[in-house]
């Protein structure tokens, strides 16, 4: 027993930090997920049920489409999900239902560390395997996680390959300023977000700076702001979630009380897609560039792939 644990523990502590990906997944494997259960893989899975938009985003990268039994219903919304082009009308969306998973008994259930734990362990209980990744918000996390999606269906080349055409897009198209702006998001509901959220690395990364990146939020990296707020910030950038044509932009660039911002009067509003500001996959880097090019390329066509 103590050795099963020393054994386990240490596979855990890879998948944690830094894992060795090789070129093949040699079977069985044990690894600890974000749940800190011990998920075994006795074979190679073939049929791959995912339920988070991560997951989504990663499998449909890395497997042919017969080997994922469904992807979850957002990654069909094109408001919400960048890949909802790429999703054909034959492949199943379901959120985590659990008679429907159970019926369907595929090899492997990929879920977010927010899905329904209830459900999960009800899952786990009839047999399925799950395996629960963990949310991450930093550049280097979620490379590390679609490294460990590669090593669980052993697509660990084609997952390195995912990682390298990220850093080889932040390396060669994002523009590096002489003096980094500084830059806030600013939600319609009066809310930005801390260090402990996505759009902070997409901020930083895009070479600004978040000027609430240490205050104080939820566990969820909000960060409660009000007009007074604002004005005492003063930031040269204000990001919006959605597109221009939601009218928040134009609500922004004409409140009276505003009109002595930086970034109200050098019209630096800029709308963030949904699809690009929520993403926590490989696209971040789409989402990034896309920021970056916006605000030192004010005049360039920006595109999101």
């Amino acid at each position: 027993m103590y050795r099963l644990c020393k054994y386990l523990f240490f596979i855990g502590c890879l998948c944690s930090s830094s894992i060795s990906f090789g070129a093949e997944t040699v079977y069985p494997i044990t690894v600890i997920d974000a749940s800190n259960q011990a998920v075994t893989l006795k074979k190679m899975p073939t049929r791959i049920d995912s339920k988070s938009m991560f997951s989504d985003q990663v499998i449909m990268a890395l497997l042919p489409l017969q080997n994922i039994t469904s992807l979850s219903r957002l990654s069909k919304d094109a408001a919400y999900s960048i890949i909802a082009n790429k999703i054909p009308a034959t492949l199943p969306l379901r959120d985590l239902n659990v008679e429907r998973i159970i019926a369907e008994h595929p090899d492997l259930v990929l879920v977010a560390s927010w899905s329904d734990s209830p459900k999960i362990a009800q899952l786990r209980a009839a047999g399925i395997t799950v395996f629960v990744i963990k949310t991450v918000y930093s550049l280097k996390n979620i490379e590390k996680n679609i490294l460990l999606v590669g090593k669980l269906v052993n697509q660990n080349t084609a997952a390195a390959a995912l990682v390298e055409t990220m850093q080889q897009k932040l390396k060669q198209q994002v523009i590096v300023p002489k003096q980094p702006l500084t830059a806030i998001e600013y939600t319609p509901w009066g809310a930005s977000s801390n260090h402990n959220s996505t759009i902070n690395t997409i901020i930083s990364q895009a070479q600004l700076k978040n000027v609430i990146a240490y205050t104080s939020g939820d566990k969820f990296g909000q960060v409660p702001i009000a007009k007074e707020q604002l004005l005492v910030l003063n930031p040269d950038v204000i990001i919006i979630p959605g597109v221009d044509s939601d009218g928040f932009k134009q609500q922004l660039l004409h409140d009276p009380a505003l009109q002595t911002l930086t970034a109200i009067r050098d019209r630096r509003v800029i709308s963030l897609p949904h699809s690009l500001r929520s993403t926590d996959s490989q696209y971040i880097a789409d989402a990034i560039i896309y920021l970056n090019h916006k605000v030192y390329k004010p005049h360039a066509q920006s595109s999101i792939h």
